[in-house]
């Protein structure tokens, strides 16, 4: 079965800078939302795209025939209000809509407001508009109102970078829920290669045999024994250190020439 194809609306553009207040822009607002929110969704199984990446004016009539064109399945329009309100509200298109609109939009209006109870945002609701990219599209079309960019406690928010994160995280899982998407599989990493014990390059080593009887013969012809002891008998202490004293005097004499 083929990904759903997800388009994302950020309002305004260009020429059209879009509602202002307290020093911002809707238009730079959305599209770092939008943006956000396409590249979290590049983890699951779906496709996004965006009506504008850019700074550009695009009319409300070509947003929605880039979303039909391409034959979308969902279509999401990105706003900030203005007014002197405050709060979050969803729209849907004010006509004749199907079942599989509402149920998308009360998903999305639901799973952004469970992140802005923790702010205090208020919940304006769940609204139906004639606004052109909601009535111009054929698929599931939604427009989010997202807080008063001209009053002073909204705007504080929209500034906080954290805020607009958790908030792109929100819409994302919203569109996540409602489509019921999966997640990409993870790509291990590779296994290393072993690699081959190089050969030998030189003679293979010899090893001298070892002759326990030979060595205490020589022992005994340097001087350091008297009597043939065999190999196997046990040493005792005093045996021991008549040795060593012999050895000690011969590195005295050594040194001493």
């Amino acid at each position: 079965m083929p990904n759903k194809l997800v388009v994302l609306d950020p309002g305004h553009g260009g020429r059209d800078s879009g509602a202002t207040g307290n020093g911002l822009l809707e238009k730079n607002i959305t599209l770092d939302i939008a943006k956000r929110v396409a590249a979290r969704l590049a983890a699951y199984n779906v496709n996004v795209r965006l009506t504008r990446d850019n700074d550009t004016y695009i009319s409300l009539s070509a947003r929605a025939n880039f979303a039909n064109h391409l034959g979308a399945d969902y279509f999401l329009s990105i706003h900030i209000n203005a007014g002197g309100g405050t709060g979050f509200e969803s729209y849907i298109y004010n006509g004749p809509v199907s079942p599989e609109t509402s149920r998308f939009r009360s998903i999305i209006h639901r799973n952004i407001m469970n992140f802005l109870d923790d702010y205090g945002v208020v919940n304006r609701g769940e609204k139906t508009a004639n606004f052109a990219v909601l009535r111009e599209t054929g698929m599931p079309a939604v427009l989010i109102e997202n807080l008063f960019i001209d009053t002073a406690k909204d705007a504080a928010l929209l500034k906080d970078p954290e805020f607009i994160n958790g908030l792109s995280e929100a819409i994302t899982g919203g569109i996540v829920w409602a489509l019921n998407l999966t997640a990409k599989p993870t790509t291990p990493a590779p296994t290393p290669t072993p690699q081959p014990t190089p050969a030998p390059t030189g003679p293979p080593e010899t090893v001298s045999s070892w002759d326990p009887q030979g060595e205490v013969a020589k022992l005994k012809e340097a001087g350091f024994i008297v009597d043939d002891h065999p190999a196997d008998a046990p040493l005792t202490w005093g045996e021991f250190a008549a040795v060593m004293n012999r050895l000690i005097n011969v590195l005295n004499i050594k040194n001493n020439s």
